[in-house]
């Protein structure tokens, strides 16, 4: 079996993210800094609201 020659490809090649993303909450997250940069803070509720989506989400779009 004959080698193909080595040809580099970028592992991530960037474009346009076209990604359809949609607002889960304004509730349950906030800005605050820390050590002089500003961090996005999100509350144990946020994140167990983040997890009940992306398992509803997980369920439905990658059903058989």
């Amino acid at each position: 079996m004959a080698n193909k020659p080595f040809q580099y490809q970028a592992p991530f090649p960037l474009s346009k993210d076209q990604t359809e993303y949609y607002l889960l909450t304004r509730e349950h997250v906030s800005v605050s800094e820390f050590e002089g940069k500003e961090i996005l803070k999100v509350s144990k509720e946020g994140l167990t609201l983040l997890a009940q989506t992306a398992f509803r989400d997980v369920e439905f779009l990658l059903r058989p």
